[in-house]
């Protein structure tokens, strides 16, 4: 898209288009790169790899739900066997 048809899109200033994109870059600049590439100019090589980090990033997603889902029983099973209420015990 061009920067005309984000700003109609979503209602930011010029400047402010400019500023979300520079921050973009500095944050994921391999990602960036590859953008910045035209439709022909993408190799299914690039392709590829798009497509290994998305299935790496969605077993990230995968691990930290079960982790976050034994925390949230390990705490409710202090909560029941120990009468302890963890999430409130780290405050002190």
């Amino acid at each position: 898209m061009d920067v005309s048809s984000i700003r109609k899109k979503f209602g930011m200033s010029r400047g402010s288009v400019y500023y979300v994109l520079a921050t973009f870059e500095k944050e994921h600049p391999q990602q960036a790169a590859l953008m910045k590439k035209q439709g022909k100019d993408v190799t299914p090589e690039d392709y590829k790899k798009l497509q290994e980090e998305i299935a790496r990033l969605k077993k990230d997603l995968a691990q930290e739900r079960l982790r976050a889902d034994f925390y949230e029983e390990m705490v409710a099973f202090g909560k029941e066997a120990y009468g302890i209420d963890l999430k409130k015990a780290g405050t002190k």
